[in-house]
């Protein structure tokens, strides 16, 4: 029998896990939206690219619903301060989803031309904003946030819009422009492939550059480092990052009729680059800058020990049944999409 404190750390791992899983699996839809905005020439290459990802952006929706779900059925405490404090950020990541949704999914459906070309910079536009509020909220969530010992965030709107966070944004859409370019240059034939191969063999560089000065920035603020002093051999996170991230450069500059290659390890950079984040977070999710103290600590915002108890027995059953469809559908989806199909 699984006691209680155990079952939170339990919750606190999945809790990561599902979120890094999201970042992951949606990191190219998301990365090929941006792309739509200016790298397709022509109607027919926006909506190549959109097929090259249209089996998948739907089903990634279950994590972050998995992973919203999940904070406020485990950790209900944390759930309503988050949405408190991130209510601005939580609205826009809400409108980026819809507009995201709703403009792949007409922007091949409509054979006016002009409608095209509103739903392909729409698409763009939601892919931006989810990306950007992304990077901006887990920023804050590593460096903490303006919370007093009541629990009451201090901080103003535009504090949240500071400069490490909007760094933080930048990697984001430099990780995803990433993800999406090698996918679709590896889904994909003819012209769109080749300028998505170009594209990334300068945005890999991009986030080697920006993830270093982010990583930088990181470990030298106050607290962030505690978690790897106790446990020293929690600085292999950041380097097997490192090493994803300078083996994605590699491939995509020297092996780019390969891009599959340089593909998954860009993902694997972007999981054990969150990684590196949450691993600080522990005990807390929502950490405080004011005084480590402060912070909403897992264990003072757990539910109850029969909640996470029937919710950590419905994890083993559903989580695999989710991650074996998505590992199903890339194998029914993996021809080549021509420009004119």
């Amino acid at each position: 029998m699984l006691n209680y404190e155990l079952l939170i750390n339990i919750w606190f791992v999945l809790w990561c896990v599902i979120w890094a899983i999201y970042l992951v699996a949606d990191s190219f839809p998301l990365g090929a939206g941006m792309l739509a905005a200016f790298l397709p020439k022509n109607m027919a290459q926006t909506i190549q690219a959109a097929k090259s990802v249209g089996p998948f952006w739907g089903g990634n929706q279950v994590w972050i619903i998995l992973a919203a779900g999940g904070t406020f059925a485990a950790f209900p405490l944390i759930f309503s301060k988050m949405f408190t404090f991130l209510y601005i950020p939580m609205m826009l990541l809400l409108i980026g989803i819809i507009m995201r949704g709703v403009c792949i999914e007409l922007i091949y459906q409509d054979e006016n031309r002009e409608l095209q070309k509103i739903f392909r910079y729409g698409w763009a536009i939601g892919s931006l904003i989810i990306t950007a509020v992304l990077g901006v909220a887990f920023s804050n969530f590593f460096r903490g946030l303006v919370i007093n010992a009541n629990y009451v965030y201090e901080g103003t709107l535009l504090g949240l819009f500071n400069p490490h966070a909007l760094l933080g944004a930048l990697l984001f859409v430099l990780f995803f422009l990433t993800s999406g370019a090698l996918w679709v240059a590896h889904k994909t034939s003819g012209e769109l492939s080749v300028k998505c191969k170009s594209l990334a063999k300068k945005t890999s560089i991009g986030v080697a550059v920006a993830a270093l000065i982010y990583i930088i920035g990181l470990f030298n603020t106050d607290g962030f480092a505690v978690n790897y002093n106790a446990y020293p051999i929690l600085y292999a996170i950041p380097l097997i990052a490192v090493i994803f991230a300078l083996a994605c450069i590699v491939l995509a500059v020297k092996k780019s009729n390969r891009p599959f290659f340089a593909f998954l390890a860009n993902l694997g950079t972007i999981f054990f680059g969150a990684a590196t984040g949450v691993v600080t977070l522990y005990p807390h999710i929502l950490k405080s800058s004011i005084n480590p103290e402060y912070g909403v600590s897992i264990f003072d915002a757990a539910s109850s020990e029969l909640t996470l108890t029937l919710m950590f027995y419905a994890a083993l059953v559903f989580v695999p049944i989710v991650l074996i469809y998505q590992l199903w559908s890339y194998t029914k989806f993996k021809e080549k999409i021509p420009e004119n199909a």
